[in-house]
């Protein structure tokens, strides 16, 4: 039976928000020794964009610090000479990393819980379940979707931020002792790597709302369902005017039109306010909410049509959709079969899921490659360096080109190479 941990040993500390405070931890901090334990707690269902309203960080011989980085953002500006220097053990580090990047943080090395249980193969990778798992210690749950935004912040869940880094580092030991028994720290290392590299600043480190709202509006949820121009056109208009209003609001942008709503209109194209109110889940009962998105419909559709948007095929994969292979594209669709049954027992052998191992995505990708659909005459990989090369511009990292190399040989390039009977 796990032992229950419903706050901190030491104590929950206060909440730091002057920069006094914060220097004084940051000194506590640099004394330290070991790994940074680093979380977040954000709010992006309640406000604009998924900024960090607390920060948790803890260091063996510092203790933990909970610090507000939104009451005084000038507050947090001792923290990044010293803490940039730390490895930072995170779990599932692509969720705080944007965050804490907009902060000016960003770890000289990182360690990912998330990615060490999903290279163990661990069934359950959520912070509570490993560190029962390999702690034995249950932790308090209950507060993790809560408005962090809130002040002040009422004392459990203060003791659930300072929980989420209390055990971090001695579970990082725990997984990487047990990775290290399968040699797989290496594995540990590249997928961490990638995923530090991936949110660097200057190079998709930060928040996204940073960048310039008409850079972003193809990222809209149901963009896929808009193929005509009319639809573009809407769609963009409505993603920008509800980007524009939760934006001046600070308040989530589900808040002003619900995603799954912004996509229906802009797929069906109404004709007037009757036919928009008509719509599921449209704020009909919001005073002068039809009125205000019929406007932004009838503007977007008045504009010169040289102006509309037009579809981008960049933003989704060159080839079709695979469930069109089958009657388009044959070869394709047997080359696929093949390689997915042989990525899923491989992944079956080493006791991890087959999207650990490479994206379902990627391996179509392979399959539509090697069967010489998505390749110019004679540029079709024949060899296995070519098949490394193009595991690596699908962004494969070195442990994942090494084990589908061989796959992909053994399933596509060996059968090719025997002679007819």
């Amino acid at each position: 039976m796990c032992a229950a941990l419903l706050s901190p040993s030491g104590g929950t500390p206060g909440v730091l928000s002057t920069r006094d405070e914060v220097e004084a931890a940051v000194e506590a901090l640099a004394g330290g020794s070991g790994p940074l334990a680093v979380d977040t707690e954000r709010a992006s269902a309640y406000r604009y964009d998924d900024r960090a309203f607390l920060i948790q960080l803890r260091r063996a011989g510092a203790g933990t610090f909970l610090i507000d980085p939104e009451t005084n953002r000038g507050a947090v500006a001792p923290l990044p000479g010293v803490l940039n220097d730390m490895t930072w053990v995170l779990h599932a580090a692509s969720s705080d990393l944007p965050a804490l990047t907009d902060l000016g943080l960003y770890p000289a090395e990182l360690i990912d819980t998330e990615l060490a249980g999903r290279l163990l193969g661990l069934p359950k990778v959520n912070l509570a379940a490993m560190t029962e798992e390999l702690l034995g210690v249950s932790l308090a749950k209950g507060h993790g979707r809560e408005d962090w935004s809130r002040r002040p912040l009422p004392g459990d869940w203060l003791d659930y931020a300072a929980l989420d880094v209390e055990l971090l580092v001695e579970l990082a030991d725990a997984l990487v002792a047990a990775l290290a028994e399968l040699d797989r720290v290496e594995w540990l290392r590249q997928e961490s790597e990638a995923v530090r590299t991936a949110f660097r600043p200057g190079a998709g480190g930060g928040l996204p709302t940073n960048r310039p709202a008409d850079e972003r509006w193809r990222s809209m949820k149901g963009y896929g369902r808009l193929r005509r121009a009319e639809q573009l056109a809407v769609g963009r208009a409505l993603w920008l005017e509800r980007d524009r209003i939760a934006k001046g609001r600070d308040v989530s942008p589900v808040m002003v039109l619900p995603h799954d709503v912004l996509a229906t209109v802009a797929e069906k194209v109404p004709r007037g306010e009757t036919e928009l109110a008509a719509i599921r889940g449209f704020p009909r009962r919001r005073k002068g909410a039809a009125k205000h998105w019929d406007r932004v419909v009838r503007n977007a559709l008045r504009a010169p049509r040289r102006d509309w948007p037009r579809p981008d095929r960049r933003d989704g994969p060159s080839r079709p959709h695979h469930r069109h292979w089958e009657e388009r594209h044959p070869a394709a669709a047997v080359l696929y079969a093949a390689l997915r049954e042989a990525h899923e027992l491989l992944a079956e052998d080493l006791g991890i899921a087959p999207e650990t191992l490479l994206k379902p995505s990627d391996v179509r990708e392979i399959a539509w490659v090697m069967s010489g659909e998505g390749a110019a005459p004679g540029d079709m990989p024949r060899t296995d360096g070519q098949v490394r090369a193009l595991l690596e511009g699908l962004g494969a990292r070195p442990w994942q080109v090494e084990l589908m190399a061989g796959l992909v040989a053994e399933t596509v390039l060996l059968p090719r190479r025997q002679p007819l009977d």
